[in-house]
């Protein structure tokens, strides 16, 4: 009882402070566009996604972020407390009766990563996170109270906006980089982000049973996602931003693409390996592209890692590509940090005891100076200015 009462006040004490609170837009200076937020579902004809009583065409869980309109700093805080999203919203996505347990089981999924990948882990010690007498669920509860900077809002056909179609990491959803859509958004792109994954009965969240494995399918999954981000705008400027396994998707199946016109890679984790045979037994479909067919990607690539130092990565001297942006960072960059999840438990304030915060801090930094970096590079390739074939930079969070 004591307990419940403490958590409702901390609620209850989160509420009344939001918007003295910081966001994500303290550390990242947004465009002058308001961000509109559309979640659809798409089906695809070609292959089957038959679990949890459903039977049919795959689905795609769709969410788009998008301009809607100038930003208006009056507007936006008047009308913030009814029409913004909050971070559980992300959550759900566009509800179909045939689709209520498939997606019952992608909400729980979610929610049992996000819990292991970013709230049980104190990022100071690598040991398990005490918050005292609030639990990881609590914690959950309370970040998922948090607001963002989207509103709900249809987005309109025939514009002429720029397209991004992201790719999430293994185990990971298409709000992963939610802070990274918004800021996109605001600057006037339109951001698709899709699921890539689906539950089956008995197995490892994120992996699909062995039985079930179609050749080429999650390939043709992109391209399906891809097609859709194209109907939303009359643009020719479509980008492809991937983390992890999604960074690893984009050289696996936009190999003589030219409708993609440019690729960011958030840490394939192929970045650090060196030896080849190990490569090809670990990323065989990404080393059978690079290395073995050595095919072009006829677009700039920004590849992005933890390297600890301002060098190329050994194996995408390979990559066959007009333009090369390698942009190193110190090794403490977490994997993850790549995402705007990771950075979430920062903006619990001072509501929540946490050791680690500071270091949360470090990586939020790091996290949009990456995200300056990305843009600036999107905003060249559109603007046509010319770089070096090969470009090294290092991030330093000063």
């Amino acid at each position: 009882m004591i307990k419940s009462l403490i958590f409702f006040c901390l609620v209850f004490l989160q509420c009344i402070f939001t918007n003295a609170q910081e966001t994500f837009y303290d550390f990242i200076k947004p465009g002058n566009f308001q961000v509109g937020f559309q979640d659809t579902l798409v089906f695809d004809s070609i292959f089957n996604y038959k679990a949890y009583n459903y039977n049919g065409d795959k689905p795609y869980f769709i969410q788009i972020w998008h301009p809607v309109g100038i930003r208006n700093e009056q507007l936006i805080t008047k009308n913030e407390t009814q029409n913004t999203l909050i971070i559980n919203d992300l959550f759900e996505f566009k509800q179909n009766p045939n689709l209520e347990l498939v997606q019952q089981q992608i909400k729980l999924k979610n929610k049992e990563i996000y819990i292991r990948d970013f709230i049980a882990e104190n990022l100071n010690t690598g040991q398990a996170n005490d918050f005292g007498i609030l639990s990881y669920t609590d914690i959950f509860d309370l970040i998922t109270n948090l607001k963002t900077q989207s509103c709900y809002s249809k987005i309109k056909e025939g514009s002429n906006f720029p397209v991004i179609v992201y790719h999430h990491g293994s185990q990971s959803n298409s709000f992963e980089n939610f802070a990274m859509a918004e800021y996109f958004a605001s600057k006037g792109f339109i951001f698709v982000a899709s699921n890539f994954h689906l539950p089956y009965e008995n197995s490892i969240w994120g992996l699909k049973p062995y039985d079930k494995l179609i050749k080429n399918e999650e390939e043709e999954s992109l391209q399906t996602v891809l097609k859709f981000a194209q109907s939303l705008s009359n643009s020719s400027f479509i980008f492809y931003i991937g983390h992890s396994l999604g960074a690893q998707m984009g050289f696996r199946t936009f190999d003589n693409d030219s409708t993609i016109k440019g690729m960011v890679s958030l840490e394939t984790t192929i970045e650090f390996a060196k030896d080849y045979e190990k490569i090809k037994e670990m990323w065989p479909e990404v080393f059978q592209k690079i290395v073995t067919e050595k095919a072009n990607y006829p677009f700039p690539v920004m590849l992005c890692a933890a390297a600890g130092q301002e060098n190329p990565f050994v194996f995408f001297d390979n990559l066959n590509a007009p333009q090369i942006t390698i942009a190193s960072t110190k090794v403490e960059f977490e994997h993850n940090a790549y995402t705007s999840m990771f950075c979430l438990r920062y903006f619990l304030g001072n509501s929540v005891p946490q050791t680690d915060k500071e270091l949360l801090k470090d990586r939020l930094i790091l996290y949009a100076k990456h995200i300056e970096l990305i843009s600036e590079f999107l905003i060249n390739i559109m603007n046509n200015v010319q770089k070096d074939d090969k470009e090294t930079v290092f991030v330093r969070s000063e």
